[in-house]
């Protein structure tokens, strides 16, 4: 799996920066947007590894998505606005539209530690 969510072009005005990634396997949903704000439709995915700017998903690549979107990891009740930076077979690489915060990383690591019965 590539790391391409980290190499992702900078917006204007902004540094290339990278941040440390976390590998972990954690069912999670696309959730496309339609009008009124209201959730259009669900596609089911799979979170490979996430950092506090983005992560990379497996997804099915028949599957055509807007360049925005949100992204709920199961067992989590946030909706990650993100954007998409890469797409290449099953992978799909997102920028999150703001940084997560290490609090949030740190209990999806520990939630997945504890889940894996380690």
């Amino acid at each position: 799996m590539s790391m391409r969510m980290h190499m992702a072009e900078p917006r204007p005005g902004e540094l290339t920066t990278t941040h440390k990634h976390f590998y972990v396997e954690r069912p999670c949903r696309i959730l496309i947007i339609g009008e009124h704000l209201k959730a259009k439709t669900r596609y089911n995915c799979l979170l490979r590894h996430i950092s506090i700017g983005g992560a990379m998903l497996d997804f099915n690549p028949n599957i055509p998505l807007p360049k925005n979107f949100f992204l709920e990891i199961e067992g989590f009740k946030e909706e990650i606005g993100c954007t998409q930076v890469h797409r290449l077979g099953t992978e799909l690489g997102v920028r999150f539209n703001m940084l997560l915060s290490q609090e949030f990383i740190r209990r999806l690591i520990r939630s997945a530690f504890q889940s894996s019965g380690i």
